[in-house]
């Protein structure tokens, strides 16, 4: 790991059954939590998952370790070579990462989730239903919690539980948190492994004032002539009512010429002096916010295919900073441009993933919902689930509502996102009656639309 990041890791590993296996594993930069499932009347030998598993592990691990450059794809190539050891016959739910530097590369193969909480945001960041390999990456931040989730540890730990546990604690304290949950089960296939990741403090000390100015030369170059001086200062003089000068002897008039040098070039060095303060100031603020505005818009960008809400709060945090200290800065010059530029860039990457435009653009695919079942009939919540799905909507899971009396659907999204209800409430009127709609789902809720289906 590079000197400036900490990694804190802590482990949940249920205990194998005759049926079922799983392992959380970590290796210096690489991460992965496992679980392997086959129908007991075809186990063929004892301990056959246990060292399918641990060949896996090894194989991924000799694979990954002989990488010379370790990037999204030729991690990729690593895991695809591990992944063809799984017999057919085995259900597999093999979850990824390895953290580059301050980058995360994450892969699912079978079913699985991976998780991110974020400061007091928690979403899903990359999660799997079908046995296929996907992939994703992105930046993480300093404080981000990674949670690598088997299929059954999800199915186990829901995302409320999960949240609860993570307030603000270390890795240790969470994993000791939900271990009991998960070994009173009593499923070998549940796993997980939560990352921490830190960055250590960079003090940034801004120079003194002093430091910054540019160094005035007080000195006007002599001219050999020093007659030409006066022959433009006294004709002045003579305009300005002071004809007696003329009067005046030759060294009397060299002495008020040194005299008025003098004095201009005290006023000269005055105005330099303070007109480089000035810019030092101006220097010194644009490098204190500029690069925090940049790093929050980077951060959005390398958080769009990771997680979207959280990539539009880097965003909105990158244009309060310029709103806030624009004005700051003299018209017209190279700070303020550089800030409007930035503020423009940021602005319409806040327009083009607000709720109005994604609405106006059908894009389904930016909206997440959750799915509950609020009938008590079993299998509701999935079959609306796949449905949404089909409409192109990112469906990040299912689960049961607070209570099994709804009447037709019931649909809740943010206050700041009811534009969703339109095109959620239209596309679900095609397989449903939409009883209640309403703008109250709490503004940290993981996604952005709940779908409560009742009788």
């Amino acid at each position: 790991m590079p000197e400036d990041i900490n990694i804190s890791v802590a482990k949940i590993v249920a205990t194998p059954s005759e049926s079922s296996w799983s392992q959380a594993y970590n290796a210096g930069k690489l991460f992965a939590a496992l679980s392997l499932e086959k129908e007991i009347e075809e186990v063929d030998e004892k301990d056959y998952l246990n060292i399918l598993g641990k060949e896996l592990l090894e194989t991924l691990e000799q694979e990954f370790f002989t990488l010379e450059i370790k990037d999204l794809e030729s991690i990729k190539k690593s895991i695809q070579i591990t992944i063809k050891k799984i017999p057919e016959n085995v259900v597999c739910s093999f979850i990824i990462g390895s953290i580059v530097d301050h980058a995360l590369y994450a892969f699912i193969q079978g079913e699985g989730k991976i998780a991110l909480k974020r400061g007091e945001e928690f979403g899903t960041i990359l999660e799997s239903n079908k046995n296929e390999l996907k992939a994703s990456s992105g930046i993480l931040k300093n404080g981000d919690l990674v949670i690598f989730q088997t299929k059954q540890f999800k199915d186990i730990i829901s995302t409320n539980i999960l949240i609860s546990s993570l307030d603000h604690q270390p890795p240790s304290d969470i994993a000791e948190t939900l271990a009991p949950i998960i070994h009173k089960q009593e499923k070998g296939g549940a796993a997980a492994i939560l990352i921490e990741f830190k960055e250590k403090e960079e003090n940034i000390v801004l120079p003194p004032a002093e430091d910054t100015k540019e160094k005035i030369d007080s000195t006007i170059p002599q001219r050999n002539d020093s007659k030409s001086f006066t022959d433009y200062f006294y004709p002045l003089a003579n305009k300005l009512k002071f004809p007696k000068l003329k009067q005046l002897g030759h060294s009397r008039k060299m002495f008020l010429t040194i005299a008025v040098v003098v004095i201009i070039v005290l006023i000269l060095a005055v105005f330099f002096a303070i007109s480089a303060q000035n810019n030092a100031k101006i220097e010194a603020l644009f490098n204190q916010v500029y690069p925090q505005a940049q790093k929050e818009y980077d951060q959005g960008q390398s958080l769009m295919d990771l997680n979207k809400t959280l990539a539009i709060d880097s965003f909105t945090n990158s244009k309060k900073i310029l709103e806030e200290n624009k004005a700051k800065f003299p018209k017209d010059s190279k700070e303020e441009k550089e800030i409007l530029t930035l503020l423009a860039k940021v602005n319409k990457e806040i327009e083009s993933n607000s709720p109005e435009k994604i609405v106006q653009n059908s894009d389904r695919s930016k909206i997440s919902v959750s799915v509950e079942n609020g009938s008590g009939t079993e299998g509701v919540a999935g079959k609306a689930a796949d449905f949404l799905k089909s409409k192109g909507y990112t469906v990040s899971g299912t689960q049961n509502a607070d209570k099994y009396y709804y009447t037709g659907v019931t649909i809740k999204v943010k206050s700041s996102e009811d534009a969703y209800i339109t095109i959620l409430e239209k596309d679900l009127s095609e397989e449903y009656t939409v009883n209640s709609t309403s703008s109250d789902l709490p503004s940290d809720s993981p996604t952005n639309a709940i779908i409560i289906i009742g009788k």
